[in-house]
């Protein structure tokens, strides 16, 4: 522990080293982090020894600890993650626990999931709510490979579709819309930890700032013709539009709309449902 501390002071705070260090000790020595005081004096073999050392040194460069073991952790599921996708979020963990609270006495709903990433919004769905029909769409190949992989490894009947949802139109009529589209602006690049920066994919994170809702208002003219009327649309959202994104929707037919704040208390979310064509 002292060892990582020391390494990667520069770049973490003490907790997350601590947390990071964790991780590594459940990975390597298989030592959960509930046990970790009961094995303080647990040795580690050359052969993790050296994992070990190498894992520290690519945190060095930056690199996100979920990277460097090619997982993470979404909700219980255990799903691979690469550089051509956004590592998930704890607030799209909360996105999901929402929906399934709304939705999770519906029967027979067609979900549809726009820019699905690790497909980690409808495999945490599909695992509570299996009743329902579930798709994802992402605009490259490489996406939708790595979410193939996490839906086979879960065993999952979700639907994957290439499609570019700023060029090409969907297919299709859906009871729900989920999307968490890019909505960092550029010139919030300058608050972003250098892991983000330098690690994860930048077509799933940033918009210019000159066109802040640009995924948000293809995906609502889509939803119009998409979603069934009385459908809902789940978005995670840039906390400062979540005014603009309410005015928009309401000029698109849609009603009852929410903005709903995470844990950190931002406005993180923005539901709706469609009351007219």
């Amino acid at each position: 522990m002292d060892f990582a501390l020391e390494e990667l002071s520069e770049l973490y705070p003490p907790e997350e080293i601590k947390a990071i260090t964790l991780w590594l000790f459940e990975e390597f020595l298989r030592v959960e982090r509930v046990d970790y005081q009961l094995n303080l004096n647990k040795g580690m073999s050359e052969s993790e020894l050296l994992k070990f050392n190498f894992a520290i040194k690519d945190l060095k460069k930056g690199k996100p600890i979920q990277h460097v073991l090619g997982y993470t952790w979404f909700l219980d599921l255990k799903l691979k993650v690469n550089k051509h996708t956004l590592i998930p979020r704890p607030e799209t963990e909360e996105l999901v626990q929402h929906i399934i609270s709304n939705e999770q006495c519906q029967l027979g709903l067609k979900i549809l999931d726009i820019g699905t990433g690790t497909a980690c919004i409808p495999l945490a769905l599909e695992k509570t709510m299996p009743q329902h029909q579930y798709y994802g769409i992402d605009f490259k190949p490489e996406i939708i490979e790595l979410a193939q992989e996490n839906a086979s490894s879960q065993n999952s009947n979700i639907k994957l579709i290439q499609l570019d949802i700023l060029n090409e139109e969907l297919d299709g009529h859906y009871d729900i819309i989920i999307s968490n589209p890019p909505y960092v602006l550029e010139s919030e690049k300058k608050e972003m930890h250098s892991n983000v920066l330098d690690f994860e994919p930048s077509t799933a994170l940033y918009v210019k700032d000159s066109s802040p809702l640009l995924f948000y208002q293809q995906i609502i003219e889509q939803a119009k013709t998409h979603l069934n009327l009385r459908g809902r649309l789940y978005f995670e959202i840039n906390e400062n539009f979540g005014n603009e994104l309410s005015d928009l929707l309401k000029s698109k037919g849609f009603k009852s709309i929410q903005i709903i704040s995470d844990f950190r208390g931002k406005h993180r979310f923005i539901e709706s449902i469609l009351s007219k064509k």
